[in-house]
């Protein structure tokens, strides 16, 4: 089935999933109650949510700079911001391909480049697990239950790794802790910016953090619609209906309002620094 691995197939899809999800976007989220809930997001409540959105991309930073520590901080934010508006908005996850570019400087050898850069995206895999783990057993049981068993997700996830090697394509995971709660640390930071935009809508924590893990899910997928217009919302909602029985229209609604925050955000600290990159690309 090559042609399921064509860019031609990659972007007729893209390009399908983002009429579906227009589609889905306008049927369950009418236009007059999508103006009525943004008014009623507080401005201390967006620029708090932004903060925590700045120290999610700090963080990822932070976990470049354990592996590059040569690498000039400042760069490697600008990168980090850039890379995650690209990834964002470029259809077919042709943006997830920039990091290359943006670290070729600081790493010639692209084969322990992609090794590197498939340990940062198991990782970013591993944190989700993680976070759903807890949120999900916190609301069907306890959150210390949740929090026990999610001190597990990472040791068992490395132990797996070393004894499955996936014919080498895949690099096993070693205790990089520092990484680990680094990826955990933005995630989490991440998903506390956008509870705190839509504080007004009164949601359980740990039932938005299901969708919200079912949301980010969307973003790791190897085709996503054009800005994950639809595929972020579709995520969100069935995670939230499959897991908890939640109402499939309701989630929509709070997953337009949360991708429309992370999207604004990741375009103003990621096209700023886009542009700052290019600049300084141009002026060599």
């Amino acid at each position: 089935m090559q042609f399921l691995k064509s860019t031609k197939f990659r972007w007729f899809l893209t390009i399908l999933t983002t009429l579906v999800g227009v589609f889905l976007i306008a049927y369950f989220v009418p236009f007059g109650q999508l103006l009525k809930a943004i008014r009623e997001i507080s401005i201390k409540s967006l620029l708090l949510g932004f903060l925590l959105y700045t120290l999610s991309l700090v963080l990822r930073t932070l976990r470049w700079k354990y592996y590059y520590p040569k690498a000039n901080l400042g760069y490697l934010f600008t990168m980090t911001a850039a890379n995650t508006f690209l990834n964002n908005v470029v259809p077919a996850r042709l943006g997830e391909l920039s990091i290359f570019a943006f670290l070729r400087s600081y790493e010639k050898d692209i084969q322990r480049l992609v090794k590197t850069f498939l340990k940062v995206r198991l990782l970013d895999g591993v944190s989700l697990i993680t976070l759903f783990v807890v949120a999900l057993l916190a609301v069907k049981y306890n959150l210390l239950l949740g929090l026990l068993a999610g001190l597990l997700v990472y040791p068992s996830v490395v132990l797996f790794s070393k004894i499955t090697t996936f014919g080498g394509k895949i690099p096993s995971l070693s205790w990089d802790w520092v990484a680990f709660f680094l990826s955990l640390g933005s995630l989490i930071s991440k998903l506390l910016g956008v509870y705190i935009v839509l504080e007004f809508l009164k949601l359980d924590f740990w039932r938005f953090t299901v969708g919200f893990i079912g949301g980010e899910i969307s973003t790791i997928l190897p085709f996503h619609a054009f800005a994950g217009l639809g595929t972020y919302e579709a995520s969100f909602s069935l995670a939230l209906k499959l897991f908890l029985g939640e109402s499939f229209d309701q989630g929509v609604k709070v997953a337009f309002l949360s991708h429309a925050f992370l999207l604004l955000s990741s375009t103003i600290l990621g096209g700023l620094s886009l542009l700052f990159l290019l600049r300084k690309a141009f002026n060599k």
